[in-house]
């Protein structure tokens, strides 16, 4: 594992933000699960950390090194190579009253 590190990253298409100046630390071997509603960023959070999306600003840190130009099948660390899910669950109001 190694510590990923998340430095003012945004993530824009055109006019659309799916993540604003987040800043996040996982410190080696930390398990951290992301919360929240649709749409919130969650997985392009996910995704840019992984490498299959590419940061508009900041830096995605690895282990202390900028991963940003760094292919996904180049990234040689453990912490990677894991399965990450992402559910979105929504209430039934007609159940839940």
């Amino acid at each position: 594992m190694a510590e990923v590190e998340l430095n003012n990253v945004s993530k824009r298409w055109g006019s659309f933000v799916g993540v604003d100046n987040f800043n996040l630390t996982i410190p080696d071997k930390e398990f951290l699960v992301l919360l929240g509603p649709s749409g919130c960023g969650k997985t392009t959070t996910m995704r840019m950390i992984a490498g299959l999306e590419d940061p508009s600003e900041g830096n995605v840190v690895i282990d202390g090194n900028v991963v940003n130009d760094v292919e996904p099948k180049d990234r040689k660390y453990e912490c990677l190579r894991k399965y990450s899910l992402s559910f979105e669950s929504k209430r039934n109001p007609k159940r839940n009253s």
